[in-house]
């Protein structure tokens, strides 16, 4: 850019310098460009991991509320338990619905520790969703996927919501395996204290 600036300059100066045809001598114009050197800033770089710890931290705690599946009229309680080891860069989470899950009653607690020091999305399995993976971006929404649910014989479901400063709300949906629609809910659950 600089370069630019320079060579505008020297055009300028030349054409003052040649329109005066009246004039009975030519005076010659010389310019120098001094140089410049520059330093960029200097590149930092962003710890992932501790990044992706921090985050985690932003969500750190217990959470109470309820589902409801707005399908088939059913609903129970939601409680959660979201802890974060920074030194090991690990988050732990229970999750305790109650009421009757899938139809099925009272399942027990869904408990998976996700490791940190990856890239999400992270991977997990449980009795009650099979294998699933959840995705959460910097923004706090999460994407919960269990292509094969065991108690619905192999139905998916799928759980889209968002953190806030006070809990979390999401909606969630179980598709046959040809793609039509099953059921349809919602969760709720604000954090304590």
């Amino acid at each position: 850019m600089r370069r630019v600036h320079v060579v505008i300059l020297v055009l300028m100066l030349a054409v003052v310098a040649c329109g005066d045809d009246d004039a009975a001598s030519t005076t010659a114009v010389t310019t120098t460009a001094a140089a410049t050197t520059t330093t960029g800033a200097p590149a930092t770089t962003v710890d992932a991991v501790a990044a992706r710890v921090a985050a985690a931290q932003a969500y750190a705690g217990s959470y109470s509320g309820e589902w409801n599946n707005t399908t088939f009229g059913s609903s129970g309680s939601v409680a959660v338990v979201f802890a974060v080891d920074a030194a090991a860069a690990t988050a732990s989470l229970v999750l305790d619905l109650g009421g009757s899950v899938f139809g099925s009653g009272d399942p027990d607690p869904v408990e998976v520790e996700f490791d940190l020091t990856a890239d999400g999305p992270y991977a997990g399995t449980s009795d009650l969703f099979g294998d699933f993976t959840v995705a959460v971006d910097g923004d706090g929404h999460l994407v919960m996927t269990a292509p094969s649910v065991p108690g619905l014989t192999g139905m998916k479901m799928v759980t889209d919501g968002d953190f806030t400063a006070d809990g979390f709300a999401a909606t969630y949906v179980i598709t046959h395996p040809a793609g039509s629609t099953f059921a349809e809910g919602t969760m709720t659950a604000q954090r304590a204290g």
